[in-house]
């Protein structure tokens, strides 16, 4: 809460500083379609699809015609479920005797489902083609283009996940004595049953790359409306501290208690879809000199 209110705090002054001397445009928006994670590295048999969408209100400050910067405050959600097939997974280690061996995890229908709510804040740089002047609007044209990109912050208010998967086999190779151990269920090799588990991450902010464009389109002096699309991706993995490796599930009561299971270096969120905005501007007049 305090990051937010610090956030808060400084986007204020930012824009009072430059809503001093330009045009201002404020609008009320809408949107929502596909939310996704997108695995680095890839992973086969995978599938992550979801929905998203927020809801909010922003400013542009327009520095003349063309340019300026537009922030916001706005509130969304996201419901994104992943499916993975199996997984096998294998890497080096000592035995308590000095030997080494591989240790090979195979992972069987895993699934899990994060379900979040969140407060977003957007800096972007905006661009719009020129639009008609304020007194001569009907006799110019009325339709432009738009465009904005920048950085977006998510403040995720509340997540929820869910996970669970069939089977979990762990097994030792020896290269020196080219033998395999599938059994000794004592040092956590053998097949255990699967289980299911939900929770929810700890709190934490999301950092995405926000692109938004679309056709601007003016219906009175004052008021447009805007349909676009836009596309964010975050930047860095926010379930990253909340996952366990696989070589902590080498036992029955391991087992009892699951959490996610780090399946990939990183995951990032993406999300993509349609966005309605309804603009109000306000236009920035220069003062007269005063009479002597």
């Amino acid at each position: 809460m305090k990051r937010i209110i610090v956030v808060l705090f400084l986007g204020l002054n930012f824009l009072n500083v430059f809503a001093q001397k330009t045009s201002k445009e404020l609008s009320v928006y809408g949107g929502g379609g596909l939310a996704a994670f997108a695995f680095q590295p890839l992973v086969k048999k995978s599938l992550s699809i979801g929905y998203g969408g927020d809801v909010g209100v922003g400013i542009v400050g327009l520095f003349g015609d063309h340019w300026g910067i537009y922030t916001g405050t706005g509130i969304g959600i996201f419901n994104v479920t992943n499916n993975i097939k199996n997984i096998l997974v294998k890497n080096e280690q000592i035995d308590c005797e000095g030997y080494p061996f591989e240790w090979h995890t195979t992972l069987n229908e895993y699934k899990e489902n994060h379900k979040s709510i969140y407060f977003n804040i957007p800096l972007m740089l905006y661009f719009q083609t020129k639009m008609n002047s304020s007194l001569l609007w009907k006799k110019n044209r009325s339709v432009g283009f738009y465009a904005m990109a920048g950085p977006k912050l998510l403040f995720l208010l509340n997540n929820n996940y869910s996970s669970e998967f069939e089977s979990l086999t762990n097994a030792a190779y020896y290269p020196e004595f080219d033998n395999w151990i599938h059994t000794e269920s004592s040092l956590g090799f053998g097949v255990f049953n699967g289980n299911n588990a939900s929770g929810k991450l700890s709190f934490d902010i999301l950092a995405m790359l926000a692109l938004e464009t679309g056709i601007k389109y003016r219906i009175s002096k004052t008021v447009y409306l805007s349909a676009g699309v836009y596309f964010d991706c975050g930047l860095h993995d926010y379930t990253k501290k909340s996952r366990i490796s696989y070589s902590e599930y080498n036992s029955t009561e391991k087992l009892n208690e699951p959490k996610l299971i780090a399946f990939t270096n990183r995951i990032h969120l993406m999300m993509v879809g349609i966005k309605l905005r309804l603009s109000f501007m306000k236009f920035h007049t220069l003062e007269c000199c005063p009479s002597k």
